[in-house]
């Protein structure tokens, strides 16, 4: 017995370009908009499990180093020179590297951070990527504002 569900989409585009998604692989909408659906919903639920199953085996995220908040504090700035409304995960890996290093728990680690103090919001993923990949939107990437609380 299946769940019927009601929910309003923030931004009508995505909706659209999903169910063109599906009319392209389908053929049709009926019946094949619930089965891509649950799908979606699947991989998104494994990609954020995979994430918090990491997050927990991350060092101490609430007494960073502070050479580990002077290397965000020039990632933010870069990122900021650059981009104002979104930027790709292979972008801002590329500032990261060039930053702190490219090794995979870097860019972790950098990502990671650059989300939790509030200055890149995961918004969409990349069609097609893998590993899952996600376009960022940018949210107030204030480099001084990092500067003005870990005094670097």
């Amino acid at each position: 017995m299946g769940k019927r569900v009601g929910v309003m989409i923030q931004h009508p585009e995505v909706w659209e370009e999903f169910r063109e998604f599906v009319k392209k692989k389908w053929g049709k909408k009926h019946t094949a908009m619930a089965l891509e659906l649950e799908n979606a919903i699947r991989l998104y639920l494994e990609v954020q499990e995979k994430h918090a199953h990491t997050e927990n085996h991350r060092e101490n995220p609430s007494n960073p180093s502070s050479k580990t908040m002077k290397n965000l504090y020039k990632i933010v700035e870069d990122i900021s020179k650059n981009y104002t409304l979104e930027v790709d995960q292979d972008e801002v890996e590329k500032v990261i590297t060039k930053v702190a290093g490219g090794d995979e728990r870097t860019l972790r680690k950098y990502t990671w951070l650059l989300q939790r103090y509030g200055f890149l919001k995961p918004d969409r993923l990349i069609r097609g990527s893998n590993p899952p990949k996600f376009i960022y939107r940018v949210v107030g990437l204030e480099a001084d504002k990092i500067g003005r609380v870990y005094g670097v």
